[in-house]
């Protein structure tokens, strides 16, 4: 168990070194907030990955309609599925360096209306 002052410690290290303003130039962002919102991404990337199912499925209704949208969104989700988690992952595990999202739009939520894509290798900040 953590000593009652060392985690008070802890916690305000935590936020000194995950600051937006760390470190960094003006209009730049620092290297902890970079590290710190890749790893945040991945982790809502990998649990949420299984939304792409219905969301892939709205989107292919909207444009092909819903006799085709439904089963072709299914298979189209289900693929996007296991991309996002896998991706998701990947941030995850390679957090300390500095990407860009490779996955458009970077969470699943962020554009439900936007079909998911997903970028051809990383690219650094």
């Amino acid at each position: 168990m953590l000593n009652k002052k060392l985690l008070p410690f802890l916690v305000a290290c935590a936020m000194i070194l995950f600051s937006q303003h760390s470190f960094a130039k003006d209009g730049e962002i620092s290297y902890p907030s970079k590290i710190a919102g890749k790893f945040v991404i991945g982790m809502m990337n990998t649990t949420s990955g299984i939304i792409e199912i219905p969301k892939s499925m709205i989107v292919k209704s909207d444009k092909e309609g819903m006799a085709i949208g439904i089963p072709l969104g299914f298979v189209s989700g289900m693929t996007n599925m296991l991309g996002r988690t896998l991706v998701g992952m990947l941030d995850v595990i390679s957090f300390p360096i500095p990407t860009k999202p490779m996955i458009t739009p970077p969470v699943v939520f962020q554009d439900f209306s936007q079909e998911t894509t997903y970028a051809s290798g990383w690219e650094m900040y």
